[in-house]
Parts: C-alpha cells; sequence; structure tokens
C-alpha cells in the first residue's frame, strides 16, 4: 500500500536509513523536510513501512530527495512503483522536469533510473560524505512533458 509520508513515520524512517544508506539522514534531516514542505509517500508491506520516497516539489521541477528500501525489499520493485507513482504526481501537476543525484557506486539505483527514462546530465564532484572519502555524485533528469 502506498500512502502520504506523515509526521510519525520518522522513527521507522530513521531505522530503514541506518540499515540502507552510507550516510544515512538524520532525524533532524527528515524534520526539517517537513519544516520546508516537502512531499513523501511510503510503501507498506503487511503493515509494515518497507520503503519511502521524499521530494522537492515546485511549479516547475520534481526534485527527488531521497529514495529508500529495505535490504529485504530491495529489487522487488517496491522502488520503482515509489518513482513511477511520483512521476505520475508531478505530471498530473504539470511539472516538467524531474532530477535526482545519485551516489556514483550506487550501479542498481542507476540501473532503476535510466528503466525509468532518467538521463545523466551532470555531477557533483564529492557530494557525498564517506569514508575514507566523499563520492561523487550524478545528476539525473528525466522530462515530464
Amino acid at each position: 500500500m502506498l500512502r502520504p509520508l506523515q509526521k510519525t513515520d520518522v522513527p521507522v524512517l530513521v531505522t530503514i536509513e541506518h540499515t540502507v544508506q552510507v550516510s544515512p539522514w538524520t532525524e533532524a534531516t527528515f524534520n526539517t523536510c517537513f519544516q520546508s514542505g516537502y512531499t513523501g509517500w511510503v510503501i507498506e508491506l503487511d503493515q509494515q513501512i518497507i520503503g519511502f520516497i521524499i521530494v522537492s516539489m515546485t511549479s516547475v521541477e520534481c526534485h527527488i530527495l531521497n529514495l529508500c528500501v529495505t535490504k529485504p525489499q530491495q529489487r522487488r520493485g517496491f522502488g520503482k512503483q515509489l518513482l513511477h507513482y511520483v512521476l505520475m504526481e508531478a505530471k498530473q501537476r504539470n511539472i516538467g522536469i524531474s532530477y535526482l543525484e545519485v551516489r556514483r557506486s550506487n550501479r542498481p539505483a542507476i540501473s532503476l533510473y535510466q528503466q525509468l527514462g532518467f538521463k545523466l546530465v551532470g555531477e557533483r564532484k564529492n557530494y557525498y560524505p564517506g569514508e575514507p572519502q566523499h563520492e561523487d555524485a550524478l545528476v539525473y533528469a528525466r522530462s515530464l512533458v
């Protein structure tokens, strides 16, 4: 089941982030997203949150800020379902383009984005923190018109 993200979901999102992401968001980061008016959805399986997506939507662009699916549920189509939903929502709002950043090393995510029509449009050097060094982000975009 897909539903809008609620502030009460934040503790679960933090737990998912810490089990999946190399540099996980903190609870404060999620709370800042709420304060900034960002939009998000969660996907549930057996009444448990197994993934989420957080985006910033303006009148002209949709910026995908975070997409995360629990490790046991990865590669089962849940991330694709979340992305597809967001892209359709953005289209309905007459938003013309969607952007996202992804770690250069995240081959499974890059493959998913390319399957959904995202094209490489740039990179951000040393964008992601990491040990022993930072990692570049690849910037992808997809036209929604």
